[in-house]
């Protein structure tokens, strides 16, 4: 490993939350901490928690659904077994780390450049199994597959990763969900420590591509489904849909398709969470 820093958080994850994620996940409590095992887990995570942006963007907007705190992990599995809700990178990245942590791997925080800006944006992870094989595991790229640091691509007809390793850093390309274009996103390999995590997440608050307008996506075995603004798109490995949606159709696909509870979808159509600005970077990057 490089240089990572070992601060964790000061509240590990709850016992008998951790048991319910994994219940929800179907996966046994007691896989190994092996590549297969980080594999079955990852996958897990990638087919029943969303990337989304509106337990964020609610607290934003003056219309929090709870005062729950997506950056406690214990908060974090809470709202998703309840009501369905993931989050961006910094709360998922923050509550993955201390799954795999309950789990027993061997798992660090990092931070990366989305966009390959230069600038840190962005939070993932990189687990060590194997007597010291390591894997960017990321919440927000979901690709399924935890990526191999030694720089071999990822073949899938979705989730195709194209990769390389520099020095200090793991420079990725994936697709987006709206289209066939790679996006690059710079993975660096030192560590950082929990604190640095929160104020990078505070950051996001104020400055954020999620900030502007809605983002969700979930992945299934058929593909990869998401909302952006007020378009639904469904990835496969044959085609790209996409679909304006009326109100009545974004909630129905927020429940029966992302997997949102009626509660908060009822609470969501009283905001003005929909309402997309003239100038939104997210979609033109997303267009």
């Amino acid at each position: 490993m490089n240089n990572q820093t070992f601060a964790e958080p000061s509240i590990a994850l709850n016992p008998e939350i951790a048991q319910s994620v994994l219940n929800r996940f179907g996966i046994d409590p007691q896989i190994e901490c092996n590549e297969e095992g980080l594999t079955l887990l990852y996958k897990a995570w990638c087919r029943n928690i969303p990337f989304d942006n509106f337990w964020k963007r609610l607290a934003i907007s003056q219309s929090a659904f709870s005062d729950h705190d997506q950056m406690q992990a214990d908060s974090f599995f809470k709202i998703w077994l309840e009501y369905g809700v993931g989050g961006t990178c910094w709360t998922t990245t923050n509550a993955m780390f201390q799954l795999l942590k309950y789990m027993g791997f061997d798992v660090y925080l990092v931070g990366g450049s989305m966009g390959d800006m230069g600038v840190v944006n962005h939070g993932s992870l990189i687990v060590s199994v194997d007597e010291g094989k390591e894997f960017v595991v990321d919440t927000s790229i979901l690709n399924e597959k935890p990526i191999d640091i030694s720089g071999a691509e990822l073949e899938h007809p979705i989730h195709t990763i194209q990769l390389s390793e520099e020095s200090d850093t793991v420079k990725v390309l994936f697709e987006h969900v709206s289209k066939k274009d790679f996006m690059p996103c710079a993975i660096m390999k030192n560590g950082i420590g929990h604190d640095q995590l929160k104020e990078h997440y505070d950051i996001s608050i104020e400055n954020s591509l999620f900030n502007d307008c809605v983002y969700i996506r979930k992945n299934d075995e058929n593909g990869v489904s998401a909302i952006i603004g007020n378009t639904f798109f469904v990835k496969t490995a044959t085609s790209i849909e996409k679909r304006e949606l009326n109100e009545t159709e974004l909630s129905e696909v927020l429940i029966n398709v992302m997997g949102f509870s009626k509660e908060i979808v009822s609470h969501i159509t009283t905001t003005n969470l929909f309402h997309t600005p003239e100038e939104c970077i997210l979609l033109t990057l997303t267009k």
